[in-house]
């Protein structure tokens, strides 16, 4: 018995001496963390606004560490779209195959949903992308790619989503904090 429990601790020791993750070239913003209240935009399903160029998606409020763009006194101040990797449990990344329109809300400026009576809602408005993308969806979703892929999603650029998932959950551990891992890829059997 004596013998087991150090081959135990020797096969943990990855899970918590990973290298930090490379950030992509063209990541859009700063990875700052912080630990106040933010909305979360990473299933948010948006709707058009009167110009193009922006939507108007409806996401959740939280409270607790997330990774964004501006710094924790700036988020303070007005609740902003940032990232963390609390729905990641049960979901998986769906990558869309050709390139879609959708939103980009990292980052965005949000106002709480006056209608929403629990207070948990917030309306992000994002800016319109039109590439590649990666959307976070519950794991029945990835047998409807096609169906998701034509709507309008808060989502990532691939390299990007990759970046945030493997970041936000490598700062956490550092960090000495739980966190959910990485949501993994929808199967393409």
């Amino acid at each position: 018995m004596k013998n087991i429990m150090p081959v135990l601790l020797l096969a943990a020791l990855p899970l918590f001496a990973a290298e930090e993750p490379k950030r992509p070239a063209d990541f859009q913003g700063a990875t700052t963390m912080c630990n106040g209240r933010y909305a979360l935009c990473i299933k948010a399903p948006c709707e058009k606004t009167q110009t193009n160029d922006t939507v108007r998606c409806s996401c959740i409020i939280e409270d607790g560490w997330s990774m964004g763009p501006n710094t924790c006194e700036e988020r303070a101040k007005s609740l902003t779209s940032t990232y963390s990797n609390k729905f990641n449990g049960g979901s998986r990344t769906l990558s869309c195959p050709n390139a879609i329109d959708w939103a980009w809300c990292y980052g965005a400026s949000c106002t709480k949903d006056a209608h929403d009576k629990k207070g948990k809602l917030a309306t992000c408005t994002c800016p319109v992308k039109n590439s590649l993308a990666v959307i976070l969806v519950g794991e029945k979703k990835c047998a409807y790619s096609t169906d998701v892929c034509s709507r309008m999603w808060s989502a990532a650029y691939p390299a990007e989503s990759t970046f945030a998932n493997d970041y936000f959950f490598y700062w956490m551990h550092e960090h000495g904090m739980p966190a959910t891992p990485p949501a993994k890829a929808c199967s393409t059997n």
